[in-house]
């Protein structure tokens, strides 16, 4: 068996392994990373030593390698070798060519080269970096949804000049829950207009939604220790879930209905508890609205 059957084989098992644990096989592609993060400017970083590891994207090339750069098709077995041999001379090769967004890096030119490396065993390898601004931090391991979540996260953010107090606030598992929460902000915008009787400027609309609404939310959710009951979700997972209850309770029973109130009903009812998993199971991948959000 030739080293270049051998990663085929291994690339195989990659594939198989990613079905049984979920662990993403695709390479990340960068023009989709690059519309979800909105990434426009870059700064040239030169020639760097760049940790094979972290090369876990491409330009265009994503149906020709796993996430370990393994090589999934025949077609590219001759290219591979003599680059095989190149690696074994005297010489080496050149240096890859590499776009860096976060902490991650994606091939630009230089795949086979890539795929070799790490065959090889190597930790690093020379590259021309340029490194692409972004909003949020990439890691080696996420797949292409975690990257639109993140985009929806930064735009999120953007819309609203709030700042990520710690790394998991207003983060989330559902694709379109940032597009929610910013309906929320909007619509409690309008409300708080109505009650104050004047126009309420953005930057107003927003502080009052996260420390009248989002925070007192999150709180009540944190007391409760609800959250254990969802493995793998997130507190605004739960608060959107949650203002959905809260907004079936007020119309049910008037406006007096708090937060709290909403907690502890889907904590003592079975009913809630089982529409909030189908609910957050369903929600889960796919964008779409919901209930507006009560003001």
């Amino acid at each position: 068996m030739t080293e270049f059957d051998a990663a085929r084989r291994a690339a195989l098992m990659e594939e198989l392994l990613g079905i049984l644990t979920g662990r993403p096989v695709e390479l990340l592609p960068f023009e989709e990373v690059k519309e979800e993060l909105h990434l426009r400017r870059f700064v040239d970083r030169g020639i760097e030593e760049v940790p094979l590891d972290r090369i876990v994207g491409t330009v265009g090339r994503e149906h020709d390698f796993t996430r370990a750069f393994l090589p999934r098709r025949e077609s590219l077995r001759e290219r591979w070798g003599r680059m095989t041999a190149l690696a074994e001379g005297p010489e080496g090769f050149p240096p890859v060519e590499l776009y860096r967004v976060g902490g991650v890096y994606f091939v630009v030119d230089g795949h086979h080269r890539v795929s070799v490396a790490r065959r090889m065993g190597l930790d690093r390898i020379e590259a021309r970096v340029r490194e692409f601004l972004a909003p949020v931090a990439l890691a080696p391991d996420e797949s292409i949804e975690e990257v639109v979540l993140k985009g929806g996260l930064a735009d999120f953010l953007e819309a609203t000049d709030l700042e990520a107090e710690d790394p998991g606030a207003y983060r989330a598992t559902d694709l379109g829950a940032h597009e929610r929460l910013l309906d929320h902000v909007k619509t409690h915008r309008y409300y708080l207009g109505i009650e104050r009787g004047r126009p309420v400027e953005w930057r107003e609309a927003v502080a009052s939604w996260r420390d009248g609404v989002y925070r007192p939310m999150v709180e009540a959710i944190r007391r409760s220790g609800i959250l254990e009951e969802f493995p793998g979700r997130t507190e605004t997972d739960l608060y959107l879930f949650t203002m959905d209850h809260l907004h079936y309770l007020r119309q049910q029973y008037g406006g007096g209905v708090t937060a709290e109130d909403a907690v502890r009903d889907i904590r003592a009812e079975p009913g809630p508890i089982r529409r909030a998993g189908r609910w957050l199971r369903g929600r889960s991948r796919r964008k779409g609205p919901g209930p507006a959000p009560p003001g």
